[in-house]
């Protein structure tokens, strides 16, 4: 912020700090388009809001023949058959996600019946032995697996 920052701007001096679109358009930012420029809407006479019997829209429509019926039929029924197949995959997936959640809950059941020891075995058995235990009995363990029994223990 030099003198520059600080000149006249529109009749007031500035307050310090205070960002102009000049000082914005130098730092690269650019604006979009502005409503300002728009056009104001054109006006298309009196309009009517009543409701209509449909009749002249039937007017104007071709009758459909039968291969173009039997492409919407048949554009239909894929699309209907393929939400089917997604609608089966996601219920099968649901149906998977909670039959694991199930299966979660009776084993965290189960642990919680178990005493420390029976959970450290099973932890050892599955291979999620904690290593923040002793080193010596985690290597006498690994030893016992390998068929040494020392009769030091």
């Amino acid at each position: 912020g030099g003198e520059a920052d600080d000149a006249q701007d529109g009749g007031g001096k500035r307050r310090k700090g205070a960002i102009t679109l000049e000082d914005l358009q130098r730092a690269g930012y650019k604006s979009g388009p502005s409503v300002l420029l728009m056009r104001p809407p054109e006006e298309q006479g009196q309009s009517d809001w009543t409701w209509s019997n449909g009749r002249e829209a039937k007017a104007q429509e071709s009758e459909e023949t039968w291969q173009e019926r039997q492409e919407t039929r048949h554009i239909a029924t894929a699309g209907a058959d393929l939400t089917a197949t997604l609608a089966r995959k996601a219920s099968a997936h649901a149906a998977k996600l909670r039959e694991e959640r199930r299966l979660e809950k009776e084993q965290a059941r189960q642990d919680a019946r178990l005493s420390w020891s029976q959970k450290e075995k099973r932890k050892r058995e599955e291979g999620k032995v904690s290593r923040s235990g002793s080193y010596v009995e985690e290597e006498k363990r690994l030893a016992r697996s390998h068929g040494v029994f020392s009769g030091f223990d």
